[in-house]
């Protein structure tokens, strides 16, 4: 690690912070190992239901820790909700505690795990893990990062998920921490119960220096996927966020896609999860610095500029285009199959493309995954496109899928509201309410008819529930969702 932040085409104390280690991978090793190996405040509670549960078939979401020490560039969960210039808290917590993270107990896991937690989130959750729901730990940070290599939480949790039998998917860059013997050999106790899956971007070791700045590199993660396949664990590969002219090609590599989907095949991995990169709207100092860095790898430093203009400008995280994005995605979509793995996109603009419901590509008869979520988007899409092949029109309506759960928690406890007016007015609005209102507002950002691009069409009311009615439509390059009138789509 160098004491000179490498990203930063300018100083800026009050965003990088090398001192007080603001900004981790970009501060002396010597200090660097300080605040990895200073303890973290025991205050974390790190289960959830993932706010993105409204298409997500695995809907419970684990942490072992509130942060990640790789600070990757395009990290949403670093972006949005961690970052300390956006979050004062994270100062305060550096100058008083010596560490901006804090751990979730392992006491608190085991308490869950033995359903003796009797809140109402426990009441909510304990049916969906009786009934086998895999879980995913690693949703907002790395579970195999240099924090745990320092903390040992999961040498304590891998145990107590083996000792409850609950199947857990592991989302990780994590090579040389889960290369080490001491987790080998407990993940290898039981490897049908653990999926691991890596999360790589490009097969350059040099590209992926710049991108994911702490994290290993390109080739000791796809030497840890082969070792964890040829144990017997189930292995996928996570190519998301796809960044054009650094996942796609760059210059001496014009298929640099190709290549890393072969190696992946190599490696033992069953399955591919690929999804475009987002940016945000509104960005921080220190967010700009990142996007900066991140664009002049790729080759483009105006990529912000083009994205933005070809995204649904409402929207807070800008995807692009159907169009722009579709040749790759055809590409990557029949490759993936050719080499004879599962395709799953958690993609937006292509979720009809999956091959099953669950956009991990983990398919419904898997012994230990096979549990996941139906009542998710994600599936709700993915079997009207399949009726929609046969020549049927199936007709979906919110009541056919809406997550019994979700009319349990509160929606603030999920996701976060802009402003005081926000929280006030929505204080007791469960996430199933906020579910049927994106349901039945075609011109809310993450209602279906904008998310999926136009390819689910409201056509009138449920005159039962006055909810919309949704039905396929496949894809037509010349229909814009984000310039029809809403009264003009029922007539199509």
């Amino acid at each position: 690690m160098n004491d000179v932040c490498k990203v930063c085409p300018i100083r800026k104390a009050d965003v990088c912070d090398s001192e007080n280690g603001l900004c981790l991978p970009f501060v002396p090793e010597k200090r660097r190992q300080e605040i990895l190996k200073t303890p973290m405040p025991q205050t974390y509670d790190g289960i959830r239901f993932t706010s993105d549960a409204m298409d997500c078939a695995l809907p419970i979401a684990m942490d072992s820790h509130s942060g990640c020490a790789w600070n990757c560039n395009y990290c949403f969960a670093n972006n949005i909700m961690r970052t300390p210039d956006r979050n004062f808290q994270k100062f305060r917590s550096m100058k008083e505690c010596g560490t901006m993270y804090n751990e979730w107990p392992i006491k608190n896991l085991e308490k869950l795990l033995a359903r003796e937690r009797k809140d109402k989130f426990a009441m909510a959750i304990y049916p969906m893990l009786d009934a086998g729901m895999p879980v995913q730990l690693g949703a907002l940070g790395d579970p195999l990062d240099d924090l745990e290599l320092v903390s040992g939480w999961l040498l304590k949790a891998i145990p107590l998920f083996i000792k409850y039998k609950i199947p857990v998917r592991v989302s990780t860059k994590g090579a040389e921490v889960m290369m080490r013997k001491e987790y080998r050999d407990l993940f290898h106790q039981s490897p049908e119960q653990f999926w691991i899956a890596f999360s790589l971007i490009t097969p350059s070791d040099e590209k992926l220096a710049e991108i994911d700045v702490g994290a290993p590199s390109a080739t000791a993660r796809l030497v840890a996927m082969k070792a964890y396949s040829q144990s017997g664990h189930s292995t996928s590969l996570r190519y998301r966020p796809f960044i054009p002219g650094i996942s796609d090609a760059y210059p001496g590599e014009p298929e640099a896609w190709r290549i890393l989907l072969e190696r992946t095949a190599d490696a033992g991995a069953k399955a591919v999860s690929f999804e475009y990169i987002f940016l945000q709207k509104a960005l921080t100092d220190r967010q700009k610095v990142m996007y900066h860095q991140m664009f002049k790898t790729a080759g483009n430093p105006k990529f912000g500029d083009w994205w933005n203009a070809n995204s649904q400008l409402k929207e807070s995280c800008r995807r692009g285009s159907r169009t722009i994005k579709y040749d790759q995605t055809m590409k990557i979509y029949h490759k993936t199959h050719e080499l004879g793995m599962t395709f799953g996109i958690s993609d937006p603009h292509f979720k009809e493309l999956n091959d099953c419901g669950c956009c991990c590509g983990i398919l419904p008869g898997d012994k230990w995954f096979g549990g996941w979520s139906r009542r998710q988007l994600t599936n709700v899409i993915y079997e009207m496109k399949q009726a929609f092949d046969r020549g049927e029109r199936l007709q979906v309506n919110f009541q056919d899928w809406r997550p019994e759960w979700a009319e349990h928690i509160y929606a603030g406890e999920m996701i976060a509201y802009g402003g005081a007016h926000a929280k006030r007015i929505r204080k007791f609005h469960t996430f199933g309410d906020t579910m049927r209102g994106k349901w039945n507002d075609p011109n809310h950002p993450r209602s279906p008819f904008t998310y999926f691009g136009g390819v689910m069409r409201p056509i009138g009311l449920d005159t039962n529930t006055n909810d919309l009615v949704y039905e396929y439509r496949g894809w037509d390059k010349k229909f814009n969702p984000h310039k029809e009138e809403i009264s003009q789509i029922f007539l199509k």
